[in-house]
């Protein structure tokens, strides 16, 4: 998979509850990404999770997958069950999301990721505060020297300083692969005009959003087509 810089890939968060209806309006969206919320999921069942991966790729999305730790808005499952899981679900995903702060795993998941032609997701969520401009370009850092294809930061915006500090690392950081997210009703302008300064990746949702600050699909593109992006 090559990924686009043009304009920003649109990316659904999913779980396993009603999985084709939510398919089936996304299908009628400019939604490019769907990401298959493992951890959220009823069963963990290894037949189960590739049925729900499957119908994914039935529907011609690119897809994401992703087993979320505790820590950061996930379930309460061990790195090691988490690691399996992951070793199941990489053949039929497009993009597998690893954390940053995964240490135990996620090195072997990207290695496993690699070996099998896909893209590696490095991500690092803070739901507390957005850190210092040299705590973000550490972040980048530390993700680039993993040697993943993507690295995605998601801070909680309390400010406007905040926003400027996230965009202002993203745009010096321009020429690798970024997502940049602030989470939180004033991070909002970073899911819209976030490809400007080098983000790849908008998180959108339809019904429910898995994250603060989320836009609801048809305001994104709204959004977005009212600032010059041709979505």
């Amino acid at each position: 998979m090559v990924l686009k810089k043009d304009r920003p890939l649109i990316a659904l968060p999913v779980d396993d509850r009603n999985l084709e209806k939510t398919l089936k309006m996304a299908k009628e969206k400019p939604i490019d990404i769907i990401e298959l919320r493992i951890d959220q999921f009823e069963s963990y069942d290894t037949n189960y999770i590739l049925e729900k991966a499957k119908l994914v790729k039935d529907y011609g999305f690119t897809l994401l997958s992703t087993v979320r730790s505790k820590e950061e808005g996930g379930a309460d499952l061990s790195d090691i069950e988490r690691l399996n899981i992951f070793k199941k679900v990489v053949p039929v995903s497009d993009i597998v999301d690893i954390e940053l702060l995964s240490e135990s795993i996620n090195k072997e998941v990207i290695d496993i990721v690699k070996k099998e032609g896909k893209l590696s997701l490095v991500s690092y969520h803070d739901f507390e505060k957005t850190p210092s401009e040299e705590e973000i370009q550490s972040i980048i850092d530390k993700g680039a020297s993993l040697s993943a294809d993507i690295v995605k930061y998601a801070f909680s915006v309390k400010s406007s300083e905040d926003v400027g500090r996230i965009l202002s690392v993203t745009y010096r950081n321009r020429d690798k692969n970024l997502v940049a997210i602030g989470m939180g009703e004033l991070g909002k302008l970073t899911r819209v005009a976030g490809f400007f300064f080098g983000s790849l990746i908008s998180y959108t949702f339809i019904g429910k959003s898995f994250a603060p600050g989320q836009i609801e699909v048809d305001k994104l593109v709204e959004e977005m087509r009212f600032y010059g992006i041709k979505i």
